[in-house]
């Protein structure tokens, strides 16, 4: 893997915005579709979720996916040169007074997030706004089975300013954090604990209840997040209201639940809005008889 992480090395030092960064994209693009990595996960996923679609779409979608994946990575790769660019390419922040709020007022918050557009891009522009204003993003994370891609990934997130918590973090100690004011970011769109099986995009799905646990335990909003090319190096991010916190007349268990399908419902709406910028390579229905 060392000879792997030489050659992104390379492509960091000739990407850019400009007609280097779209030859590298080019050339990530057909890569991908001459490899075609994990098509017919893609096509039965999107197969699902569009029951209606015809075979031709799907593969035109796919094909689309795997074009903004590679811009997705040339992004990235021209951002190691100087992080601070962020700000450049973000060109609109809907919401803003939502991050603002949680800054001034030193709150702890839960960002909800999910691999769709450049989540990575989107991770590094709060960070460094943030940090701008005296406060900071932690970022859960979990450890790549390759040792070389794990701390190539780390690096580049401790970079643009993120603090990194490992996902086995205990419940008391990420509990503690938030009450203290801390700001976590979770990429919540991943097949989780088989205990919890509620939709995702409208079928049945393991999920991840640990956000929804959280927010109940520290009292802090779950803030849904996310972030939309509108073109090369020009994104959008969004900021929507914090996520109604579950009445009290519940048990625990109830509210959690209610908590974690109005999580994947708040996912949702992101994805279906542009089903293109979304990682549909994952197994996200996966343990569960459909």
């Amino acid at each position: 893997m060392k000879a792997v992480i030489k050659i992104i090395h390379a492509f960091e030092k000739i990407s850019n915005t400009g007609f280097r960064g779209r030859c590298v994209q080019k050339f990530l693009y057909g890569l991908l579709k001459i490899i075609h990595p994990r098509a017919k996960r893609i096509d039965d996923n999107l197969k699902l979720v569009y029951p209606n679609h015809d075979k031709a779409w799907r593969k035109k979608m796919r094909s689309e996916i795997y074009k903004q994946f590679a811009w997705t990575i040339t992004e990235l790769l021209a951002l190691q040169r100087d992080h601070s660019q962020v700000f450049e390419w973000v060109k609109k922040v809907e919401g803003i007074e939502i991050f603002d709020d949680v800054i001034k007022n030193k709150r702890g918050a839960i960002y909800l997030a999910c691999h769709f557009g450049n989540w990575e891009l989107l991770g590094s522009w709060y960070a460094q706004y943030a940090k701008k204003h005296g406060h900071e993003l932690s970022s859960m994370y979990q450890e790549i089975h390759d040792p070389d891609f794990n701390e190539y990934i780390h690096e580049m997130r401790l970079r643009s300013s993120m603090k990194l918590l490992p996902k086995d973090l205990s419940i008391p100690k990420l509990t503690r954090l938030l009450k203290n004011g801390e700001n976590i970011a979770i990429l919540n769109d991943v097949s989780g604990s088989t205990k919890m099986i509620v939709p995702f995009l409208g079928h049945n799905a393991t999920n991840i209840s640990g956000p929804a646990v959280l927010s109940l335990l520290s009292g802090v909003p779950i803030i849904p997040v996310g972030i939309f090319r509108i073109k090369p190096f020009e994104h959008v991010i969004k900021v929507f209201e914090p996520l109604e916190i579950p009445d009290k007349s519940l048990n625990h268990e109830e509210r959690v639940k209610k908590l974690v399908i109005e999580s994947n419902d708040a996912l949702a709406k992101i994805i279906l809005s542009r089903p293109e910028l979304w990682f549909w390579l994952h197994n996200r229905w996966k343990n569960v008889n459909l």
